[in-house]
């Protein structure tokens, strides 16, 4: 019995490939060789177009300039940040340093009042246009009094001249300043 089945597959297997050969093998032509392509549309479209393109002017779209928003007017006038404070590289007028506290406590007091004491119009000759920040600061083993924020060195150079009459030490040193834009 299991001949018999396995006989009829293979048969009808082979029959299968036989018609399959047979059909792709034609030579005979599919369509009309003989036939001329006619066009689908008029040779000259101006003959049979009838569109007058004058009875539609082109006409601009008229369109609102302005402009209306939520924005503060401090950010359209780019003004956002004036009047912030950025830390950046300066200088600094170095008055006083020393290993004692009470010392460099001291010395900023007699700094301020030697700056307190400025007349205006001194203050105007040194180029002093508000009263200059004292900072006291420690960076081991040292008190250190320094004053002011300048962006170069010839900013503080001339009150560095005035200031060695009384403080004899004073120099110009580079330091991270705090300015406002």
């Amino acid at each position: 019995m299991m001949l018999f089945a396995r006989h009829s597959i293979l048969s009808l297997l082979f029959i299968g490939i036989a018609v399959f050969a047979v059909g792709c093998a034609s030579s005979g032509t599919v369509g009309r060789s003989d036939s001329v392509l006619e066009p689908l549309g008029p040779s000259n479209w101006s003959e049979v177009e009838t569109v007058d393109i004058s009875e539609y002017p082109d006409v601009p779209v008229v369109m609102d300039r302005s402009v209306k928003h939520d924005v503060p007017e401090i950010l359209m006038k780019s003004q956002a940040d004036d009047g912030v404070i950025e830390q950046v590289d300066g200088y600094r007028i170095q008055v006083f340093s020393s290993a004692v506290q009470n010392e460099a406590v001291q010395a900023e007091d007699r700094i301020r009042n030697w700056i307190n004491a400025l007349s205006q119009q001194r203050r105007n000759v040194l180029g002093i246009k508000t009263t200059p920040v004292i900072y006291h600061l420690y960076k081991q083993p040292y008190y250190r009094v320094r004053i002011g924020d300048f962006a170069n060195r010839s900013q503080a150079q001339p009150i560095v001249n005035a200031l060695k009459s009384s403080f004899p030490g004073a120099l110009v040193v580079p330091d991270v300043i705090f300015v406002k834009r």
